[in-house]
């Protein structure tokens, strides 16, 4: 088969890796260089990635499975979480080794994708059209930062800006910020620029926000945002914030595919709910998407889901019928909605995640997860728990956290 993979980031490179040992590949990036999200780019229109970043899962948990980082990596890095400067290095090396670099065609941004008779119609921003048999989608869901719907919004325009813009918490000097979101981006936020702002409201409702910032006099954990309004932030409980500087949303992305019609994707920017797995798109079998999901470790299972996908597309694997896939398709869908979760949370995988990419390696064959992965994922979510305000700057040790007996 002839393929177009779409992005050159750690998704991309994985899944042209895979498919390569049996297919045409080629890889298209709209930058001009991969990494994708970890890439350091002025030109990208907008860098979830900022340069004082460090990974929130450990270097030896974070790597593929066949190419772990390496001692200069390890020495370049800040103990165990290592910056997006080595990452990305890191998928430099990656790509050299298995001699990805030849398939990547760089500044080359797909903007639009068609199903024709025979395969697909791939056009070009200068208007270029290549036709494949299959295409994989590797783009990633960090294009298109998400702003809650929020009475009064508008009123503070100039002053609201996104997680996706940040740059250094220095350009926060003695201001007072609030930020919003109390997840992964949030706490980075507010560790970051605490220390040159003169008040930090950090706003959300996650349980571990109060431990993620005891050592952080300046900063006030309070209730998520209810509303704008003049010129001061009410909060659910009713408490308001005023003096406002800045205020910073830490709500995450929304999933954007522009070269992708409607009629081919449906989708609310939450829900891609004709992928099988996360993974093939229902009614076109040659349409693939590598990365969908969330709260993952993601190079690994970017392997695993490119692995099945080669497994597929070179017959050593029959897919479930088209029927089948709906049912499944169903029942995923029947499942999330008597939880109580938001749209947000359709693709996030979480404890789930090591049950998806066993299944998935059941089927496409190869060598089995490590044993030590699934208990290292643990040890580095009780690490987190242990050490909430620091704990990318304690040492990382697996059997320091001991599965229960």
């Amino acid at each position: 088969m002839n393929i177009a993979i779409i992005g050159a980031g750690a998704a991309g490179l994985a899944a042209a890796k895979n498919l390569g040992t049996c297919h045409t590949i080629t890889v298209f990036e709209a930058l001009p260089s991969l990494a994708g999200v970890w890439a350091s780019h002025a030109s990208a229109p907008c860098q979830p990635i900022y340069e004082e970043l460090r990974t929130n899962i450990p270097i030896d948990l974070m790597a593929f499975w066949d190419f772990p980082f390496d001692a200069n990596d390890k020495r370049a890095s800040t103990g165990d979480f290592p910056e997006a400067k080595a990452v990305r290095a890191y998928l430099a090396r990656y790509a050299d080794h298995f001699k990805l670099a030849p398939l990547i065609q760089f500044d080359r941004r797909v903007v639009s994708v068609e199903k024709v008779s025979d395969g697909w119609q791939v056009q070009f921003d200068n208007n270029e059209i290549s036709c494949f048999d299959a295409v994989v989608v590797c783009t990633g869901h960090y294009h298109q930062p998400f702003f809650p719907a929020v009475p009064g919004l508008e009123d503070f325009h100039g002053r609201a800006t996104h997680s996706a813009n940040f740059v250094t918490g220095v350009d926060h000097r003695e201001e007072t910020v609030v930020i919003w979101g109390g997840h992964a981006s949030g706490t980075d936020l507010v560790r970051l620029i605490a220390p040159h702002a003169k008040r930090v409201f950090w706003s959300g409702h996650a349980p571990t926000m109060a431990d993620a910032t005891s050592d952080l006099p300046n900063v006030q954990c309070c209730s998520d945002i209810e509303r704008f309004e003049d010129e001061r932030v009410v909060l659910t409980d009713g408490k308001t914030v005023t003096g406002i500087d800045r205020v910073i949303f830490c709500t995450g992305y929304q999933y954007d595919f522009p070269f992708l019609s409607k009629s081919l994707l449906h989708h609310d920017g939450f829900q891609l709910t004709q992928l099988y797995r996360d993974l093939l798109h229902v009614d076109h079998p040659t349409l693939a998407f590598v990365g969908i999901p969330s709260l993952i470790i993601p190079f690994p299972l970017f392997d695993i889901q490119s692995r099945w996908l080669n497994a597929l597309w070179s017959g050593n694997l029959i897919a479930p019928s088209s029927e089948d896939q709906r049912t499944w398709l169903l029942a995923r869908d029947q499942a999330f909605a008597q939880t109580a979760l938001p749209p947000r949370a359709f693709h996030r995988l979480g404890e789930r995640q090591m049950h998806y990419l066993t299944d998935l390696l059941s089927e496409a064959g190869g060598p089995p997860m490590p044993d030590w992965f699934a208990s290292a994922a643990k040890a580095a979510q009780s690490h987190r728990l242990r050490y909430a305000s620091d704990y990318r700057d304690q040492p990382f040790n697996p059997s320091a956290y001991p599965p229960p007996s």
